[in-house]
C-alpha cells in the first residue's frame, strides 16, 4: 500500500490529516521559502508548495501532499512574523479590516500519474481588536510561527474572525482537505474517519 507523506512541520497539518484513517508519514522539506517570488501572490503560495514537494526525496510509489499558506493584507504578504513586536503590527493592521489567505497545495502520486498543483484563497474579516487585547494574544499564543500572527485552528483565533469565505481547512488548518480528499480518492485510498 501506498504511503501519504505530509511534507509539512505544522501539527494544524497533522492534526487533519490524522483524521482520514491512512498511512501517514511526515518528512520537513529543505528548503528556503523566501527565496521563492512571484508578483502574483496566488502564484507564489503554489509555487512553494510544488517546490516542499519536489525537495521530499521520496519512494517513487508514495504519495506526497505539500501546502504553503500565507494572508495578504492591502498588496502585502504577511508572512511569519520574526519579533513580537512585529506581531503586533500584523495583529493591528488586520484589526476591523479584510484580508485574504493564499494556501498553495501540491498533490504527487507518480505511481498513479497525478501530479497537481494550486493554490486555494480565502477572504475573512477580522474584528475591531482592543490593544490590550493583541498584546495578551502574543503572549499567550506563538504568534511568531503562524503567517499573519494568528491562527484560526485554535478557538481564541477563530474567535478573531467576523466573516470567511472560501476554503475553509485552507484557512483554519492551511490544508484544503476538499482537494485532499479528491486526491486521494483518485489515487484509490479509502477515506474512513478514524
Amino acid at each position: 500500500m501506498q504511503t501519504v507523506i505530509l511534507a509539512s512541520s505544522s501539527r494544524q497539518r497533522k492534526q487533519l490529516m490524522e483524521t482520514l484513517n491512512l498511512p501517514l508519514k511526515l518528512m520537513v522539506p529543505n528548503l528556503e521559502e523566501k527565496s521563492i517570488r512571484d508578483p502574483d501572490p496566488k502564484k507564489r503560495a503554489e509555487k512553494i508548495a510544488r517546490a516542499k514537494a519536489e525537495s521530499i526525496a521520496a519512494n517513487p510509489d508514495d504519495v506526497i501532499i505539500a501546502a504553503d499558506t500565507y494572508v495578504v493584507h492591502e498588496g502585502k504578504i504577511l508572512e511569519k512574523p520574526v519579533s513580537l513586536g512585529e506581531a503586533k503590527q500584523m495583529l493591528r493592521a488586520l484589526s476591523g479590516n479584510r484580508a485574504v489567505t493564499y494556501t498553495g497545495f501540491c498533490y504527487l502520486d507518480r505511481k498513479n500519474g497525478i501530479d497537481f498543483s494550486t493554490t486555494t484563497e480565502t477572504a475573512f474579516v477580522f474584528r475591531k481588536l482592543a490593544e490590550e487585547e493583541i498584546a495578551a494574544y502574543v503572549a499567550k499564543f506563538p504568534a511568531t510561527s503562524w503567517s499573519a500572527a494568528f491562527s484560526p485552528a485554535y478557538p481564541y483565533g477563530l474567535g478573531l474572525v467576523t466573516w470567511v469565505e472560501g476554503s475553509l481547512t485552507s484557512f483554519t488548518h492551511g490544508l484544503p482537505m476538499e482537494l485532499v480528499i479528491t486526491y486521494l480518492q483518485k489515487s484509490g485510498f479509502k477515506i474512513a474517519p478514524k
